[in-house]
């Protein structure tokens, strides 16, 4: 008698991952995403060249191909949708509190309430995110896209550097087209944590080669928070790196990044000769000169700025002082959970909490070193700016990286999974079984 076949559908314990390897699509969206990636949207808009925010433009191709998405793999998308319930419904509440505190008497809503709208536009930014994340779900097509927008982003800044005021705002400090210093140097580092090989990390020589690269762009910056959040980032690479190829291959490249970094830091000194913005006698020029007091913030007026939002919280803990009231003080917060509090309350400070919370569960519930750094990263230079949710760039990487997680996690054996996962059963002649081996 004739034998069954059975053809599964797919190993329901753990499925094949998607092909790590470039496609058209990928390539294509991926240079789609490089203009925002690159922040060329935040600099057109600085120069004035278009009339409407391109945020718009942004919202309307998003929403275009999540509905194309949608369509052609729905049920991916439910899938991401779903792992990701948690972080979309904190990033919901978040804007919503947005919109309530404008009920506060002494809510900003000044420029035609552009901050009761950041939150929301914020939210639907990320929010059409998550369903790209299908077609990154190849790692090849994510890391060519963001390793594009990693080193457009660091040629933009050494073009500021030795041409002041090319991109930035501020002469003495070079920014690329991320036009703030700060911002500048946090594109680059949450781009570097991208382009790294989470899977199969390795202090290998193209992972030394990225290293270099995202250490000029910060260094550049002459940014305090994106040496501390860049260091951050690293360490945790090399601890997955340790864990994963032990410590003998290890001590080999690690002498030969120090002996890289020996040269960047010669070459920092020589930057004097040649970059105008290294003859400015302050520290920040002396960041990676060997001069500590570049990192001293005993004057900063940041750091007194702290107990100035700690006032304002202890006289109104709970609902804050209305949306957009940070933006109105003479100066602002410059810490992401500060400002949540002051303009929400502590609603507003928990849901910003819960969010970064639910993006690192993402990472770590699902095995993705990729999602948990870029959740650690935004948690730590939350304490370095007000405006973090503002850029779109972090937005959408926030987005993809999580939906990536998900796509990639092996699924649990269960004996629903058991059943729906065997395909169909098809006869089949034993002469056929026997030519087939």
């Amino acid at each position: 008698m004739g034998q069954l076949s059975q053809t599964p559908r797919g190993d329901t314990a753990c499925p094949a991952p998607e092909a790590d390897r470039l496609t058209f699509m990928g390539l294509l969206v991926g240079a789609y995403l490089a203009v925002y990636l690159c922040q060329f949207d935040l600099y057109i808009r600085r120069q004035e060249w278009v009339l409407v925010p391109s945020v718009y433009f942004l919202l309307a191709s998003q929403a275009v191909m999540a509905l194309a998405i949608t369509y052609l793999s729905a049920g991916q998308i439910g899938r991401v949708l779903k792992g990701c319930g948690g972080a979309i419904r904190a990033f919901a509440l978040l804007a919503g509190m947005a919109l309530v505190g404008v009920a506060l008497p002494h809510a900003n809503l000044s420029e035609g309430g552009l901050f009761v709208i950041y939150p929301t536009i914020d939210f639907l930014v990320f929010l059409l995110a998550l369903p790209l994340a299908s077609l990154f779900a190849s790692s090849a097509n994510w890391r060519v896209a963001c390793g594009v927008s990693l080193c457009a982003i660091v040629f933009s800044i050494l073009v500021d550097a030795r041409y002041p005021g090319t991109f930035s705002i501020l002469e003495a400090r070079a920014a690329g087209f991320g036009c703030n210093p700060n911002r500048g140097a946090e594109l680059t580092v949450i781009l570097f944590v991208c382009v790294l090989n989470w899977k199969k990390p390795s202090l290998s020589l193209v992972t030394l080669g990225w290293c270099l690269v995202a250490f000029v762009g910060v260094f550049m910056t002459l940014s305090r928070s994106g040496t501390l959040t860049l260091g951050i980032v690293g360490m945790l690479y090399v601890r997955q790196c340790v864990r994963r190829n032990g410590m003998g291959k290890m001590v080999l490249l690690g002498g030969l990044a120090f002996s890289i970094g020996g040269y960047a830091l010669m070459a920092a000194d020589g930057a004097k000769q040649i970059l105008p913005m290294f003859d400015a006698n302050h520290s920040r020029a002396n960041l990676f000169n060997g001069q500590l007091d570049a990192m001293d913030t005993t004057e900063d007026s940041r750091v007194i700025l702290i107990y100035d939002y700690l006032g304002m919280i202890a006289e109104r803990p709970l609902l804050g002082w209305g949306t957009g009231y940070t933006y109105g003080q003479e100066l602002a917060s410059h810490n992401m959970y500060l400002a949540r509090w002051v303009d929400n309350g502590l609603i507003g400070v928990v849901a910003y909490v819960m969010l970064l919370g639910m993006l690192f569960r993402i990472g770590r519930k699902h095995q993705s070193w990729e999602c948990t750094t870029v959740a650690v990263f935004v948690a730590a230079d939350s304490f370095f700016t007000h405006n973090l949710l503002e850029d779109k760039t972090q937005l959408l990487i926030m987005g993809i990286t999580a939906g990536r997680a998900i796509l990639n996690a092996p699924q649990p054996v269960s004996a629903v999974n058991a059943i729906w996962g065997t395909g169909k059963i098809s006869y089949a002649h034993p002469q056929k079984l026997a030519k087939a081996g």
